[in-house]
């Protein structure tokens, strides 16, 4: 097999694992939540990121995934609301998904 090969099996495992844990992480966070609470931190993390695809470029990816996994950690902190740090990279994870396509 070929990079080229390896890198397309690898970019696949990884949406389709992306696609389970949005599956079943984000129902649980939303009922332990409750559903306005729900929508007012995904409304948040939507700004997040988008504003984070016009400050930063493709290339400092990890700086763009830093600035909005801390602009959630102190929104859900206000919103007295306790997210595990895989649970708000879920949640970018699936945003991020939604906003590019």
């Amino acid at each position: 097999m070929n990079n080229e090969m390896i890198s397309m099996i690898i970019k696949m495992v990884i949406t389709v694992l992306i696609m389970i844990l949005t599956s079943v992480v984000i129902p649980y966070i939303k009922e332990k939540m409750g559903e306005d609470a729900y929508a007012e931190l995904i409304r948040c993390i939507e700004y997040a990121v988008r504003c984070a695809e016009q400050l930063y470029t493709p290339e400092q990816w990890a700086e763009k995934k830093e600035y909005v996994a801390g602009y959630i950690t102190r929104k859900a902190r206000e919103m007295s609301l306790n997210l595990s740090e895989e649970d708000i990279n879920v949640l970018i994870e699936g945003i991020v998904n939604t906003v590019k396509h």
